[in-house]
């Protein structure tokens, strides 16, 4: 009788050690719960959001082409991402991973000249970042 007791104890307590660990372990690689990270940004976001409304007459419609930039749904992520500016050429205009040094982030800031939206109010710095997050995360075509 009592190695059964011993041997029942000797179990439950190997179990209690593997619990324990095991739940050791998800908490210490699970993120924080006030975890301050942005979301991932999407292209498919962004185009809705920003290059949607970069689309009239005199812009980057097809039919404006200013810059040689169209930004239209189905060409606009071809026509940004690894293409050199036209009227910059010592700068990609989206270079992945490296918002730092992508046109497109430069002119939203406007630390290049003219600043864009040309005729609007400039973007805000939280769609600005969303930019440079997409930027940074690779620029995907998701």
């Amino acid at each position: 009788m009592s190695k059964r007791i011993f041997a029942l104890i000797i179990i439950v307590g190997i179990v209690s050690v593997i619990t324990i660990s095991c739940s050791e372990d998800e908490t210490t690689t699970a993120p924080p719960a006030n975890s301050t990270s942005a979301p991932f940004a999407k292209f498919s976001e962004l185009q809705v959001k920003v290059f949607n409304n970069c689309l009239g007459a005199q812009c980057h419609s097809s039919s404006a082409n200013q810059g040689n930039l169209t930004l239209e749904a189905g060409v606009s992520f071809n026509n940004l991402v690894g293409v050199q500016s036209a009227l910059f050429p010592q700068f990609k205009r989206v270079e992945p991973g490296n918002s730092t040094n992508s046109l497109l982030i430069k002119i939203l800031k406007g630390e290049v000249s003219p600043r864009m939206p040309l005729n609007g109010s400039p973007l805000t710095a939280a769609t600005i970042d969303s930019v440079a997050r997409w930027i940074d995360q690779g620029a995907l075509n998701n």
